[in-house]
């Protein structure tokens, strides 16, 4: 952490503790990289910058409701080949591990090598239980529902007047919670939310979301959500874009993301907290053109000051520890939580019928 003016009590915690990144779309940047040539990009490229941020385990995102770029990521076929390339470069270093089964989450827990599980935001590519039977084959292990838009299960934060989920969409929960997958209810309006969390009777997680108290983004969480989330011992992912964290985006700073951690932890405990920083600096290319398409400001993107790419995830966790956080707490943040979520939730008995 050569630029990085971090306490050395702090880096000795970052080394001793397991530290998880539950939202990443680096796995998209992967399948670009491999399409340019570069088919090492996840060991040459990627992994300098968890180490240095001290990350040792990582939700790469392997298609969803959304494009990046020409690369539309609903395409069933187009998902496969990115779960495919991902695979093939994980598979070829022994210090990487994808993270299926309880044991592999054991494993992160121990710091023992690199560990990644795969994600979809949004399943428009997934037309019924079968074709997600099939990606659970393929390694897929946790599911957003919808990105910000409706689709055949549920509807989006972003739709004007929401509803809940289809009967479409509760049969898809039924089956995550049939396959032990984890349910990740970012991104959904508030009707759809409410609507999941029933139905799932395993700690939910929501990897990329802040406090609307005290940022009035639609994709933050009310009060009301956040304390359901901690009542059924989920996760929340604290998300770095500034968009989500004030209402000014040139506050974006540590001390102000931090102001959400103290918010949601007075409602829900410090072990509702985790790390969902949703980078997109290794795609910034075709986010800017996304931004000029849609007519959108150009520092829409833009991160938390200093901590603007995952190398630098210590920077916040420096601001959490000054706001008074222990260091049980932060281990807790920096990974441990999430990862006893995953750990639940894949090594859950069958439910009840």
């Amino acid at each position: 952490m050569n630029d990085i003016d971090i306490p050395q009590s702090l880096l000795e915690l970052l080394a001793a503790h397991p530290v998880a990144d539950v939202h990443s779309d680096y796995a998209i940047q992967l399948y670009r990289a491999a399409q340019e040539g570069r088919d090492d990009a996840l060991f040459a490229e990627h992994l300098p910058l968890l180490r240095r941020g001290g990350v040792n385990a990582e939700v790469l995102t392997v298609g969803g409701d959304f494009e990046i770029g020409t690369l539309e990521l609903w395409d069933l076929r187009l998902v496969l080949r990115i779960i495919d390339a991902t695979r093939r470069q994980i598979d070829a270093h022994g210090e990487f591990h994808l993270m299926l089964e309880g044991e592999d989450i054991d494993r992160a827990a121990a710091r023992d090598g690199m560990h990644f599980m795969f994600a979809l935001e949004g399943i428009r590519c997934v037309e019924d239980v079968a074709t997600l039977r099939a990606l659970h084959a393929a390694g897929l292990r946790s599911v957003i529902l919808t990105h910000n838009e409706r689709n055949l299960a549920a509807d989006g934060c972003a739709e004007p007047k929401p509803g809940g989920l289809s009967n479409f969409g509760r049969e898809i929960v039924r089956e995550l919670r049939a396959l032990n997958m984890v349910l990740d209810l970012v991104h959904l309006s508030d009707p759809s939310f409410f609507d999941a969390i029933d139905l799932y009777d395993l700690p939910p997680m929501v990897s990329h979301s802040n406090a609307r108290a005290l940022c009035g983004h639609r994709r933050n969480l009310t009060d009301e959500q956040i304390r359901m989330i901690g009542e059924r011992g989920g996760v929340i992912g604290l998300n770095f874009l500034g968009m989500f964290i004030d209402d000014d985006r040139t506050k974006a700073t540590p001390d102000r993301l931090a102001d959400h951690a103290e918010h949601i932890a007075g409602i829900a405990g410090s072990e509702c907290l985790a790390l969902g920083p949703d980078y997109a600096d290794y795609y910034m290319d075709a986010m800017q053109q996304w931004l000029l398409r849609d007519d959108l400001p150009t520092d829409l993107l833009n991160f938390v000051t200093g901590a603007e790419d995952v190398a630098h995830l210590p920077v916040f966790i420096d601001a959490l520890a000054r706001r008074g956080f222990s260091d049980e707490h932060l281990a807790g943040i920096l990974g441990g939580n999430a990862l006893r979520l995953y750990r639940t939730v894949f090594t859950a008995s069958a439910p009840q019928t």
